[in-house]
C-alpha cells in the first residue's frame, strides 16, 4: 500500500460522529462500493435513446439495463433544459430554482450584463492560460462532491469533461481534480480553484495538444447500413463537416479542407466529432490513475461528462446519421469503461449511475418534413419588439427616452427597472413595486402573441404561485428565481428554434425534459424498470447512499423501492 492511500485511510478512520442517518445506511448489508461513477451524457433524449436501443452492442448501455435499474419516468423539474441547469440537478440534486443555476448565461442587474453559469474570477495556471475564470461560484447550494469532501477528506473526487459547465457543476469546488476540453487550443486545462501547480499527469496528456491524434482521422459509419435506415442524411439544414465541407459521413477532421496543420479550426471540429468523447474518456482513466481513484476501501467519486452527443445533435440535428454513429460510438466507449473499471476496482465493487443533462426536438424542418408545425427565426429579437412597443405605448405619457426592455436571451425578457419606474413616477404612479409588476405584465402578455412564441411568464408571478398542475407553468416554476432568470420568461412554440442551429433544447416539454437514467451497483436490483416518476437528481440521491453521506436536503428525488435489491 502506499503512502497516500496509508494516510486516507488514517484520515478515514478519524471521521467517528456522524449524523443518525448516515449511521442507519451503513449499517447495510452490502460493503461500500470503492468508486461511484456520476456520468452524464450530454443531450439525451428518452425518445434518441429509446430510437438508438436495438442497434447498441451488449457491453454498454445494455449492460446497464441487464445489470442494474432503468428509470423509465425520469423527467427534469425545471423548463430550463440546458448544459449547465442540468449538470447542476446532477451535481446537486436540486432543481434550478434552488440550486440557482438558471440558463447556461443570465443577465445579471447588479453587474449590467451577462454572466456565465460557471464563471468566477479564478487565476490560470501559467502553463494553462485557458484555464482562467472558471469555478462553481455561482451555484447557490453545495454538490454532493462538496459534502462528501467535507465528510471524508481522504475521499476522491475527479470530474472531467469537454465542457467546463459539465465538470465544475457536477462536482463542485472542493474536487481534487476538475479537467475539460478548450476548443480554441485541442488541450484539457484546469486552473487555480482546483490546484496550486499544473498537475503533472495533465502536463503530461497535454505533451502534444491532445487532440492533435485526430488531426486526418476519417469519422466513418461505425454500425452497419440498418442501424442508420431510419436517419435522415445530406439534409440543408446539417451544418457542414469543417474538414470536408460536406454533410454526410466519411468526414475528415482537419478544420479546413487546405489544412496541412492543426489549428484552432481542427480542435473545433474535434469537439463536434466523436473524437473529443474519447479524449475524455482517455483525460478521465489518466486522472483516475493520477490521483489513486479507487485504490483502496475509502469510496471514491467519479464525474464524467460525454459532451459530443451535444454538439453532435446541434450541428446535425438528432435525426442525422452523424447523431446515430455518435451514440453508437458512445455505448462502445461506455463498455470499455465498465470493462476498464471491473478490472480496477472488480466487478460488482462500483456503483455506476447514468443520466443526461436535457433532452432534444426534433429540427424544425424534420418536423415539417413530416407533416408538424416548426420554426425558426430571431424570435427573441420579436418577442422583444413586441414587449417594447407595448410599453412605450403603455408609458406614452411619460415621455421617457430609451428601452424599456434592457435584454432579450436565454427565453426570457429583462426590463430596465430604472426607467420603468421613472416612467410610472412621470405618470403619477407613487407604487413603484406595483409599476414595475404591471409592465412585466404588459411585456409578458405582448411577447405572447410574437411569433413563435407559446407563453410568457412573468417571473415574480410563477414564484409567489409556487408548482401548480399545469405541466408548463409547473416547470416554468422550477426554473424561475425573480435574482436571476429574467423578468418575463417565455415558452416558444414546440418545435420553434431561435437561430441557425440544426436542433437544439430549452423548453419545458416532454422532448427537452425527459432522460434516461440507468443505475448499477451493490444495493441495487438488476434488470429491473422501475415506473416510479423522479428526477435526473435522483442520480445524486443514490450516489449520497452508495458514499454514505447524508441525502442532500435540497434533493427532491427518493429511491423507489423497487429499485433496491430484495432480500
Amino acid at each position: 500500500m502506499n503512502h497516500l492511500s496509508i494516510f486516507r485511510r488514517a484520515i478515514s478512520s478519524l471521521v467517528v460522529i456522524l449524523p443518525s442517518c448516515v449511521a442507519q445506511e451503513s449499517a447495510s448489508s452490502h460493503k461500500p462500493p470503492r468508486v461511484v461513477v456520476m456520468c452524464s451524457v450530454d443531450q439525451l433524449a428518452s425518445w434518441v435513446f429509446d430510437q438508438s436501443l436495438p442497434h447498441f452492442g451488449e457491453g454498454g448501455f445494455r449492460r446497464l439495463l441487464r445489470e442494474g435499474v432503468q428509470f423509465a419516468e425520469c423527467a427534469y423539474l425545471q423548463g430550463c433544459t440546458e448544459t449547465g441547469p442540468g449538470h447542476a440537478t446532477l451535481g446537486t440534486g436540486a432543481p434550478a430554482n434552488v440550486h440557482g443555476i438558471v440558463h447556461n448565461e443570465w443577465y445579471d442587474e447588479v453587474e449590467k450584463k451577462r454572466v456565465y453559469c460557471a464563471g468566477e474570477p479564478v487565476a490560470a495556471l501559467a502553463e494553462f492560460p485557458e484555464g482562467k475564470d472558471r469555478g462553481p461560484a455561482r451555484l447557490l447550494v453545495p454538490t454532493l462532491g462538496d459534502l462528501l469532501k467535507q465528510k471524508n477528506p481522504a475521499a476522491r473526487l475527479v470530474s472531467v469533461s469537454a465542457k467546463d459547465r459539465s465538470a465544475i457543476l457536477m462536482a463542485g469546488g472542493s474536487a481534487d481534480s476538475v479537467t475539460w476540453y478548450d476548443y480554441s487550443t485541442g488541450r484539457f486545462v484546469t486552473n487555480t480553484r482546483w490546484c496550486k501547480e499544473a498537475p503533472k499527469w495533465l502536463l503530461d496528456f497535454n505533451q502534444a495538444p491532445a487532440a492533435d491524434a485526430y488531426f486526418g482521422w476519417q469519422w466513418t459509419r461505425t454500425g452497419p447500413d440498418k442501424a442508420y435506415a431510419d436517419c435522415v442524411d445530406d439534409q440543408p439544414f446539417e451544418a457542414a463537416h469543417l474538414g470536408s465541407g460536406g454533410r454526410t459521413l466519411p468526414a475528415t477532421l482537419k478544420g479546413k479542407p487546405e489544412a496541412v496543420l492543426p489549428a484552432k479550426e481542427f480542435y473545433l471540429e474535434v469537439y463536434i466529432s466523436p473524437a473529443v468523447n474519447e479524449l475524455t474518456l482517455r483525460a478521465a482513466k489518466a486522472s483516475c490513475l493520477a490521483n489513486q481513484v479507487g485504490e483502496d476501501d475509502v469510496t471514491d467519486l467519479l464525474c464524467l461528462s460525454f459532451s459530443a452527443t451535444d454538439t453532435i445533435g446541434h450541428a446535425f440535428g438528432p435525426e442525422s446519421v452523424e447523431a446515430r454513429d455518435g451514440l453508437l460510438r458512445l455505448d462502445a466507449l461506455l463498455a470499455e469503461l465498465l470493462l476498464w473499471l471491473d478490472a480496477r476496482v472488480g466487478r460488482g465493487n462500483y456503483t455506476f449511475l447514468l443520466s443526461a443533462d436535457h433532452g432534444v426536438g426534433h429540427s424544425p424542418e424534420w418536423v415539417k418534413q413530416n407533416g408538424g408545425d416548426g420554426g425558426r427565426g430571431l424570435l427573441h429579437t420579436m418577442a422583444r419588439g413586441a414587449a417594447e412597443n407595448a410599453l412605450k405605448e403603455h408609458f406614452a405619457a411619460a415621455k421617457v427616452e430609451g428601452a424599456f426592455v434592457a435584454q432579450a436571451s436565454e427565453f426570457s425578457l429583462v426590463l430596465d427597472r430604472e426607467r420603468v419606474v421613472a416612467a410610472a413616477l412621470a405618470m403619477g404612479k407613487t407604487d413603484a413595486a406595483a409599476a414595475f409588476w404591471q409592465a412585466c405584465e404588459i411585456a409578458a402578455q405582448a411577447a405572447a402573441k410574437s411569433k413563435g412564441v407559446q407563453q410568457a411568464f412573468v417571473t415574480e408571478k410563477l414564484v409567489q404561485g409556487g408548482a401548480t398542475g399545469d405541466p408548463i407553468s409547473r416547470a416554468m416554476f422550477y426554473a424561475a428565481r425573480t435574482d436571476r432568470a429574467g423578468d418575463v420568461l417565455l415558452v416558444l412554440k414546440p418545435n420553434w428554434l431561435e437561430g441557425t442551429y440544426a436542433a437544439s433544447h430549452g423548453s419545458p416539454y416532454d422532448y427537452d425534459r425527459r432522460v434516461p437514467l440507468l443505475a448499477m451497483g451493490p444495493g441495487l436490483a438488476r434488470g429491473t424498470v422501475s415506473q416510479a416518476k423522479v428526477s435526473p437528481g435522483l442520480m445524486t440521491v443514490i450516489a449520497a447512499k452508495a458514499l454514505v453521506v447524508p441525502t442532500l436536503k435540497v434533493a427532491t428525488d427518493t429511491i423507489p423501492a423497487e429499485a433496491l435489491q430484495q432480500r
